[in-house]
């Protein structure tokens, strides 16, 4: 069963800042797409969004990833391997406290969200035109 997701304006500002932050590339199987076609390049939270609110905008529990096949097959039959990855990417530490960050409590603020992402997306690209 399929469950339609109601995406506000601060997931598609952090669905920008992480196809940017990671290059427009899948980081599961590598596949690099242009900026002007890349609808099959998704977000996936590690700890889903409905878990917490927290972790919905941490840089850390968010990669680009294939909506079809790389983020069906490891939101599903692959979870294991997503588990592996995620502790090589981040390390068993900030692994450990990113799991901390998806259990705590966090209220809802996306006008302070939106200001957050919205700089983050001037600081990258910023820093890509310097460099």
């Amino acid at each position: 069963m399929r469950f339609k997701i109601k995406l506000r304006k601060t997931d598609r500002l952090w669905t920008e800042f992480i196809r940017k932050r990671d290059n427009y590339t899948c980081q599961r199987c590598g596949r690099i797409y242009s900026p002007d076609n890349c609808r099959n390049l998704g977000v996936s939270h590690y700890w889903s969004r409905g878990k917490s609110e927290n972790t919905r905008f941490d840089g850390e529990n968010c990669i680009a990833l294939c909506t079809l096949p790389c983020h069906a097959l490891w939101g599903q039959d692959e979870r294991h391997l997503y588990i592996e990855f995620m502790k090589r990417h981040l390390g068993q530490k900030a692994y450990d406290l990113l799991e901390l960050r998806a259990n705590i409590y966090k209220k809802r603020d996306d006008k302070a969200d939106a200001i957050i992402i919205k700089h983050m997306l001037l600081e990258k690209d910023r820093r890509h035109k310097a460099g």
